[in-house]
């Protein structure tokens, strides 16, 4: 009995190490992305559309960068790291033009999300021990209970909430499979920056 809990558990809330086996990353940073806008879109509806837009272009670049290999090319050609920092600066700068307020609580709640999820072993930040790593369960049903009780209380109509579970529980193993394919916000972010700042290091150099 036991046994089939878990298993229930992990279809609906992916396992200590994601459906794929390839980490929890980019399903907490997308889970996260989509607490913030329904926040917004609650508590602050007149920027509610501008920060869709703007989180739905980061997300593209995201997805462009990591799924298609942009970060395999050559080291030497930097054009693509300088366009990801590039976007991604003219997104922050809109967003604190916009609202200072929620650009801050968008970033504090996305990169603690990219903290709490457990990776390929089913550990975290937090959770570095093997042995732990079935509390990456925990992490899981906490941060989807978060999803689902702000849906829940969202001033919309009952069956578009249901459909906005419905559809973060379909995507979540499509986001798990992506993840397999490099596409993760970490990664992608870092190798983007690690590239710009090589370029530089390298024209310095000359």
């Amino acid at each position: 009995m036991k046994k089939l809990l878990f298993i229930i558990i992990r279809s609906i809330v992916g396992s200590e190490s994601g459906f794929t086996g390839e980490g929890n990353e980019q399903w907490y940073y997308s889970l996260s992305l989509a607490i913030n806008l329904m926040l917004i879109w609650w508590l602050k509806p007149e920027i509610g559309l501008l920060f869709t837009i703007l989180a739905v272009i980061h997300y593209a670049t995201v997805f462009i960068y990591g799924y298609f290999d942009l970060d395999c090319l050559d080291d030497d050609n930097a054009k693509f790291g300088y366009a990801y920092v590039g976007i991604h600066l003219i997104l922050l700068a809109i967003a604190i033009f916009t609202n200072l307020k929620w650009t801050i609580i968008t970033a504090a709640i996305t990169t603690l999300a990219v903290f709490l999820a457990p990776d390929c072993t089913g550990n975290n930040i937090f959770l570095t021990k093997r042995t732990y790593s079935k509390l990456a369960l925990l992490f899981n049903t906490i941060i989807l209970a978060v999803f689902v009780i702000i849906d829940i209380l969202l001033p919309i109509k009952f069956w578009i909430k249901l459909l906005l579970i419905i559809g973060a529980l379909v995507i979540h193993p499509i986001i798990d499979y992506i993840e397999g394919e490099c596409v993760i916000i970490s990664d992608v972010t870092y190798d983007a920056f690690g590239r710009v700042i090589n370029s530089l290091k390298k024209q310095k150099e000359r």
